[in-house]
């Protein structure tokens, strides 16, 4: 079960940030693995949508579930295909907001327990830096 944790301070205020991260419909715009979000109707706990991304095996389509959230506060997605999962977690620092990103897999199948046994973390941390420099990009213009 690998994951990637990282922690940055990004210089836009929490509810800045929130307004990307809090809602999955805005992930196409900083996260550089996402390409479309669909059929969310209202950000939820339980709620699910369907992610087109550039995964480790090619373009995939899955559903998401909002499996935590706390407004302002914290979001934890769960791809319902593969077990990978998102979760952020922000706190309001000054005039910044400090955030607290984990990204990881419960590997469903065979075919992702492989793929992340051999290059999980260097995938996961990859992701992570990534969509932490995005956030910092868009924010930042």
């Amino acid at each position: 079960m690998p994951s990637w944790r990282q922690q940055a301070l990004i210089e836009a205020s929490v509810e800045d940030v929130w307004g990307l991260v809090g809602d999955p419909r805005e992930f196409p715009r900083w996260a550089s693995d996402v390409l479309d979000v669909t059929g969310l109707a209202e950000v939820a706990p339980d709620a699910r949508f369907k992610q087109v991304s550039k995964g480790p095996l090619g373009k995939e389509e899955t559903t998401f579930r909002i499996d935590a959230l706390e407004d302002m506060r914290e979001i934890k997605l769960v791809c319902e295909l593969s077990g990978y999962y998102s979760r952020w977690v922000l706190t309001e620092a000054q005039e910044s907001t400090f955030v607290d990103v984990e990204m990881g897999i419960v590997p469903t199948a065979l075919q992702y327990r492989l793929y992340f046994g051999a290059m999980g973390k260097r995938h996961l941390r990859r992701l992570t830096e990534d969509s932490v420099d995005g956030l910092r990009k868009l924010l930042t213009r």
